[in-house]
């Protein structure tokens, strides 16, 4: 499948911020299947988590616009600005116009050269990568490198070793294809110049490694577009859907299986409200919708792979969590970070989430139907696979009138919910119809029968 041309661009617009943050809108995001980073329209990494998703952020300037830390490169006297995505890719480009000219920075979480997206393998080259171009006249680029908590910087190789002041084991280096003063630089780049910096981490072997900023980049492209091509959707607004099953693959921890519910913690679901949650985790609900979207769309190794991850971490447990993290098992103690104001000062900032701790019944539903999927595609169902789908539903059965937290995931007592008991029916009724494609009708009948009497009674 040809690649889709590059769309119409959206004109270069002022920036407006609000209590001294971008709207959320003037960010885009970028990933590499173990982390992801946020990057603004004023040329910021606001975020970036490492080594990944799940761990405390290096740059976190979205939640603390004075001391959550960010990567900047951006021209002085930013007046305005743009961004796009480079067709078919997790690939971002923000242009920047200032009084003297304009700049594009090309920003991507990079690949290893050759990479394969659909196997359930790293394929990060734990590289942040940033190639700025003068577009029109001579500006003066400000870069920035400032983590959380300060850092100190040497000279090494081809760049600078990067020491965080609160994290000396996360092992820094800032490659360049320029010369930097440190991590505060300012450089004029006349039109048609272009230079290349590479935040990478991994310790000694991001220094041992070769640095071939262009080629990383074009790899990086490749792998998106040749990950693209099992893309099978043709009908009503489908570059919006290709969009989207590259931003639901940003999400997907390509190591494991897990997909997480978002790369970012404690933004508000209201501004200056309390309800400001850690997302950086797989809820059993949202990844198998996502899995469920992007099998109708031709992209089905994430599907299985996500069924696989959570059979695995509900066989580790004994029974079926609300979450895990991206090793399948429970995500730490929930924590507030009184250092964070948050965005536009939406306090408290939190780390780990107390819902992991909460039942709900809906779990089954989701589980049971990622398997219908599995097996309505083609795959089989072994007799190994099948023992534990049987049990979840015998759970069901058992829980679907019991009190949950329900989807909402109040923090109150629990009491019955009606989508809960709904996805339950859905588990056994599913269960039902995997059990007659198996050829086993007594059980079929069993749980037929009871997914009615459920269904009725709700």
């Amino acid at each position: 499948m040809p690649v889709p041309q590059a769309m119409d661009l959206a004109p270069l617009t002022p920036l407006v911020e609000r209590e001294g943050y971008l709207p959320l809108e003037d960010h885009g995001l970028i990933g590499d299947g173990t982390t992801a980073a946020l990057v603004g329209r004023d040329g910021a990494v606001s975020w970036l988590c490492l080594p990944r998703f799940d761990s405390p952020p290096v740059f976190c300037s979205i939640l603390d616009r004075r001391r959550g830390g960010r990567f900047l490169v951006a021209p002085e006297g930013l007046l305005e600005s743009r961004q796009w995505y480079e067709p078919d890719t997790g690939v971002l480009s923000t242009e920047m116009r200032a009084p003297a000219g304009v700049v594009r920075t090309t920003d991507a979480l990079t690949f290893q050269s050759g990479a394969d997206l659909t196997l359930d393998a790293p394929a990060g080259r734990g590289e942040l990568l940033r190639s700025i171009t003068a577009i029109e006249g001579m500006v003066r680029v400000r870069i920035s490198v400032a983590p959380r908590g300060g850092a100190s910087a040497t000279p090494s190789g081809d760049g600078i070793s990067v020491r965080l002041h609160d994290r000396p084991e996360l092992d820094l280096h800032l490659s360049t294809t320029r010369p930097l003063d440190g991590l505060e630089t300012v450089v004029e780049m006349r039109a048609g110049e272009q230079m290349h910096v590479g935040l990478r981490w991994g310790g000694g072997r991001a220094r041992r490694r070769e640095w071939r900023p262009a080629e990383t980049m074009q790899a990086t492209l490749d792998a998106w577009r040749t990950w693209m091509r099992q893309f099978t959707y043709a009908g009503p607004e489908e570059p919006l859907v290709r969009r989207s099953a590259i931003t639901l693959k940003l999400l997907d921890h390509f190591a494991t299986g897990a997909i997480i519910a978002a790369p970012t913690s404690s933004l508000p679901e209201a501004i200056g409200g309390p309800r400001n949650w850690d997302y950086r985790y797989t809820w059993v609900r949202d990844a198998a919708f996502s899995v469920y979207a992007l099998r109708r769309i031709g992209l089905d190794c994430e599907a299985w792979s996500f069924l696989g991850w959570v059979l695995d971490a509900i066989d580790r447990d004994g029974e079926p969590k609300v979450m895990y993290d991206l090793d399948g098992r429970q995500p730490p103690a929930e924590q507030l970070d009184p250092g964070l104001e948050g965005y536009r000062g939406s306090r408290p900032v939190r780390w780990g989430n107390a819902a992991a701790d909460q039942r709900q019944h809906d779990v089954y539903g989701e589980i049971l139907d990622c398997a219908h999927q599995w097996r309505s595609g083609g795959a089989s169902i072994d007799p190994a696979l099948w023992a534990r789908l049987s049990l979840l539903a015998d759970e069901a059965v058992d829980s679907w009138s019991k009190p949950d937290h329900g989807i909402w995931e109040v923090r109150s007592p629990g009491r019955v919910f009606t989508y809960s008991a709904a996805m339950c029916q859905v588990a056994v009724d599913r269960a039902a119809r995997l059990a007659q494609g198996l050829g086993l009708p007594e059980p079929a009948r069993e749980w037929a029968a009871e997914a009615l009497r459920i269904r009725e009674a709700i």
